[in-house]
């Protein structure tokens, strides 16, 4: 049964949770797909569970994109500094680029980023000169990387304009740095954590809702 039917259900559940995966990424363990119903899907409705993702990200009431691991999901605030030093590295990204840590693409899109800070995953491509034809899956892949890092977050959609100003196609993601995005509620207890007490915190969590996984197969499907 259904327990997602409404934004608020959804803003509730997650925070229920402390996180909610966008799919079945951990067996037995909720995800947003499983816990709505299949009909309020892509009806471009505010009953549209693809809506909440951008208007929960936008309001800064959740955080999304693939922040799981690299598996898109959604935390909550009090949960936020947990994951955030899960996932985070220590190291500065100068410090990760000196050290051959990340790859020339995320490198440059990061650059981008410290400079533009918002920027939607067409512009991404303009910006490192990439084509949907060549090299597309290589900025696909450094968004995905640099959330999964938490040093950016989606921070809602935006649709293409055409010269008449008139929108066209289907919305994109739109990326914003973290420290621009970050609510300063959220932010004051970023550096509380560990990285090991955060990775045992949230395994204990998942533990007790999914008894039907170990540790060792939780901290797979995170990518810990």
């Amino acid at each position: 049964m259904a327990l997602i039917t409404t934004y608020q259900d959804f803003i509730r559940r997650v925070e229920e949770l402390g996180f909610l995966p966008m799919s079945n990424i951990l067996r037995g363990y909720p995800s947003l797909g499983a816990e709505t119903p299949g009909h309020i899907w892509h009806t471009g409705l505010e009953t549209d569970p693809w809506q909440w993702k951008d208007r929960a990200a936008e309001a800064k009431q959740l955080a999304y994109g693939c922040i799981l691991g690299g598996h898109k999901g959604f935390v909550c605030a009090n949960m936020y500094p947990v994951f955030y030093a899960a996932y985070h590295p220590s190291e500065l990204m100068p410090e990760r680029w000196a050290s051959g840590t990340v790859n020339q693409v995320t490198w440059k899109l990061w650059l981008q980023f410290e400079e533009k800070r918002t920027i939607n995953t067409s512009q991404a491509r303009k910006l490192l000169n990439l084509s949907v034809k060549k090299g597309a899956s290589q900025v696909d892949l450094a968004l995905k990387e640099l959330q999964r890092d938490y040093y950016i977050t989606v921070s809602g959609n935006m649709r293409k304009v055409s010269v008449d100003g008139h929108l066209y196609g289907w919305p994109s993601n739109l990326y914003t740095r973290l420290a621009d995005w970050l609510p300063e509620s959220w932010a004051a207890d970023l550096n509380l954590w560990q990285r090991d007490e955060a990775r045992e915190a949230i395994l204990d969590g998942v533990a007790v809702i999914s008894k039907s996984l170990d540790r060792k197969a939780i901290a797979h499907g995170l990518g810990f």
